[in-house]
């Protein structure tokens, strides 16, 4: 959040440059002669020192690091990525000094004397948003890559700090000091409403025993500062929380409210506000709603119909945004939507909302965070953690959650990363109730289903066709990829998923995807597959039991884990596979009726059925929930162990007697 001074002569407030005298740290014998930590075995490198200094009356902020390469891999850390954003609002930042050194495992000195090089990331009429990269010289396993830089803003914009204080690399010591300005400042909310600031608060996650610290210099001014030491690197774990909700932070921010219930009720009251102006029915609306309702003889047939259209409508999340000469006008309702028939996700939603309502039905917009960035937190007083907007429309005596926001999500439910996630719903004038969860789904709408019919040879090699079938979440991830890619890109990275499971050197072409543009349908993907399959050992082969698991590593191999495990949804998995056996093979031995499952939350069955020369194998898994905290690891762990142990198995086929002997001679001769 930006904020403005209210007098016009701070406009005019000079900035000194702050003596960069260089006073770069010395190194210890200790830090030259490191050649790995205790602490973290295997890491790649560690931060010895980190400092944030934050100084509003300067309008700069300013970095430095020092970290030690331990590793090739280490040797990354030496290129620097630094973003800017010159706008032509006299509110953007740009970068100052950039000084560097790197320090040789003798204590040789090599000075940084190059130039960034800029890459523009983004550019419209008032943004350019750039990023520049700097490589520090003569990095080498052992030397010490030490920089500071400074960020500087205009001089009539403020930026209150957001200091993220933990990384993917052990911080031996970090230090944060914040100098707030003591002017009145003008805070701009959402909607770009203004507001004079008067309290600074800020939100945490801190380790236990740590705290923001407050110091009062002599001529009565507040500063903050944060010291750590020893800060393990926060481990980024497969299926862990969000990871902006999950590191240790210190998120400063300035408000014109005393207290949360303030805060929300105001901005709850915004939110409703502009988003009632932007569904206000008019004669474009309502003509669009009756037209598509038209025939409809129930409150649901109704809003069927109406979110059929808006998933019709481009959906520019997906596509591209417009610029400023594109669209001219920005869009402000539903009625501009309707029009120009595009808009942003969150600008669909609300679009169906006003249709709905203007079909005669009681429809609601809500907004919610997503919970694969962050989990809603209320004590932190910012309602741009709430970026999504959905529907909910009420028939039948009950809500109904919607996502048309979402394109090619069914009708009736939520993109997984909108389930079961906080949020702020349009008209609900309870404090008490300010703040609701939308549902989640049950583990039968997430279905995939593998299926293989494959023929083996003598030698081993198969050929055959592989069926996939993806529900839910799993077929809007694929429709997804297909929204941002051509036909070409999709298919091959289709091939290349089919690829990865099934043994290596296998060769797949994709023949067909089926319904991949209607979200009410499975999405079905058919394609031939070729290769070998089998182990040979004597009169033996060996075929894996599980065709589409068999090359998965294990999913939790660590014994102790820092992060509870988060899997974005529940889901059912269903596999069969055939294999059509040579003529005068029979099976050996394969799994039956292998089961096993956790708390009545997972279960996972694996079955075989022998007829004639083939053997079909059925695997179902089912996960019924998506979070385990720690204190449940260890029994979910062997529980995956468990079963996929039983993946990793088996069916061994074998000749019969009689044709081992005439295969015998037949290579004799």
């Amino acid at each position: 959040m930006k904020f403005r001074l209210i007098a016009a002569a701070a406009l005019a407030l000079a900035i000194t440059p702050l003596n960069h005298a260089q006073q770069w740290t010395a190194p210890t014998p200790e830090e030259l002669k490191m050649t790995s930590f205790a602490d973290v075995p295997g890491a790649d490198a560690i931060v010895l020192n980190k400092e944030e200094i934050d100084d509003d009356d300067m309008h700069v902020q300013h970095h430095y690091m020092r970290i030690k390469v331990l590793t090739e891999k280490g040797l990354k850390y030496a290129d620097i990525e630094v973003d800017f954003n010159k706008k032509t609002d006299s509110s953007g930042y740009t970068i100052g000094e950039f000084s560097a050194r790197t320090v040789q495992p003798d204590g040789t000195i090599v000075p940084f004397t190059g130039k960034g090089m800029d890459k523009v990331l983004e550019k419209d009429a008032i943004n350019n948003y750039t990023r520049r990269a700097y490589t520090l010289p003569a990095a080498k396993v052992g030397s010490i890559l030490e920089y500071r830089y400074s960020i500087r803003r205009d001089d009539n914009w403020f930026s209150s700090p957001r200091w993220i204080m933990q990384g993917d690399l052990y911080i031996k010591s970090e230090h944060y000091l914040w100098k707030p300005t003591d002017h009145p400042l003008v805070t701009r909310s959402r909607g770009g409403r203004e507001n004079i600031s008067e309290r600074l608060t800020w939100a945490k996650a801190l380790p236990a025993g740590l705290d923001v610290a407050q110091i009062k210099t002599p001529n009565g001014r507040i500063q903050f500062e944060v010291t750590a030491s020893d800060v393990m690197p926060f481990a980024n774990e497969q299926y862990m929380p969000p990871i902006y909700s999950s590191r240790y932070h210190v998120f400063f921010y300035y408000t014109p409210y005393y207290n949360g219930k303030d805060y929300w009720d105001t901005e709850i009251k915004y939110w409703n506000s502009d988003t009632n102006k932007f569904t206000g029915s008019n004669s474009t609306v309502s003509s669009t709603a009756h037209e598509i309702t038209t025939g409809a003889t129930t409150d649901e047939d109704k809003a069927r119909k109406l979110y059929a259209f808006v998933m019709t409508l481009e959906n520019t999340d997906y596509t591209r945004e417009r610029t400023s000469q594109e669209e001219k006008k920005e869009i402000k309702s539903a009625e501009d939507v309707l029009k120009r028939k595009h808009g942003s996700a969150n600008q669909i939603a609300m679009t169906y909302v006003a249709l709905a309502r203007a079909a005669g039905l009681k429809a609601d917009a809500m907004l919610v965070s997503d919970r694969s960035y962050l989990i809603l937190d209320v004590s932190w007083l910012d309602i741009s953690q709430l970026t999504d907007t959905i529907a909910i429309v009420n028939y039948g005596g009950q809500d109904h959650y919607l996502d048309p926001g979402s394109r090619y999500t069914p009708f009736g439910h939520l993109e997984w990363d909108h389930t079961i996630s906080g949020g702020i719903r349009e008209d609900n004038k309870n404090a008490a109730q300010q703040f609701t969860m939308t549902p989640s789904d049950t583990y039968k709408y997430s279905h995939t289903s593998r299926v293989g019919d494959l023929t083996i040879a003598d030698d081993g090699h198969m050929t055959g066709k592989v069926t996939l079938t993806f529900e839910g979440s799993p077929a809007l991830r694929w429709r997804h990829v297909a929204l941002k890619n051509d036909d070409a890109e999709l298919k091959d990275q289709l091939k290349k998923e089919i690829e990865s499971m099934l043994p290596s050197g296998s060769e797949v072409n994709v023949a067909s995807i089926g319904n991949l543009t209607n979200g009410e349908l499975p999405l079905k993907v058919e394609a031939t597959v070729s290769g070998r399959i089998g182990n040979s050992v004597g009169s033996r082969v060996m075929l894996p039991s599980v065709l589409f698991e068999n090359n998965n590593n294990p999913r939790f191999p660590h014994e102790k884990r820092d992060q509870a495990v988060y899997f974005p949804y529940s889901e059912l998995s269903q596999d069969a596979v055939r294999y059509t056996l040579p003529a005068g093979w029979a099976v050996d031995s394969a799994p039956v009726n292998q089961v096993t499952s956790f708390e009545k939350l997972a279960a996972y069955t694996l079955t075989s059925q022998q007829k004639a020369n083939t053997i079909t194998l059925r695997r179902d898994f089912i996960m019924g929930d998506i979070y385990f905290p720690n204190d449940k690891y260890k029994e979910l762990r062997t529980f995956y162990n468990d079963f996929e142990a039983k993946d990793h198995s088996n069916v061994v086929i074998k000749r019969s007697p009689a044709t081992a002997s005439t295969a015998a001679s037949a290579s004799a001769q």
